[in-house]
């Protein structure tokens, strides 16, 4: 009889213990899909906050040059592919990582971070950046 009821007391405190464990990896689960979605969310942030420096800085370029241009403007029509390639100063990144240029060195030669390359290339819909 004392070694029934050891036994009984002995498996109840085993499927507690699995309890106690299921639930810290249920706990632990939602912990790691929040983090991610956090994640996410900030990449995106992060992204629309580089996109607006860029065209910030776009239009102050443009500002300057367009004080410096003839009065008369000479509209061109190209198709977007050509214009990605053609960009003055501009790299498609997303087609130079696809062909298998090294992220680092792509990075190095923008003057960019690695992780803001790789952000634009992930994310941006307008790939084509200029160098700094």
């Amino acid at each position: 009889m004392t070694m029934t009821l050891f036994f009984i007391l002995l498996s109840a405190g085993f499927c507690y213990a699995l309890l106690l464990l299921f639930k810290q990896q249920t706990l632990m689960r939602e912990r790691i899909e929040n983090l991610e979605t956090e994640k996410r969310e900030m990449e995106q942030l992060l992204l629309a906050f580089m996109e607006n420096v860029n065209r910030i800085d776009d239009d102050r370029d443009e500002t300057r040059t367009e004080g410096n241009t003839d009065p008369v403007n000479h509209v061109a029509v190209r198709d977007t592919a050509s214009e990605k390639e053609d960009a003055p100063g501009g790299v498609d990144v997303k087609a130079r990582l696809e062909q298998g240029e090294d992220l680092d060195a792509l990075a190095r030669s923008l003057n960019r971070g690695a992780g803001e390359v790789a952000l634009i290339a992930k994310l941006s819909k307008e790939t084509t950046v200029a160098p700094r």
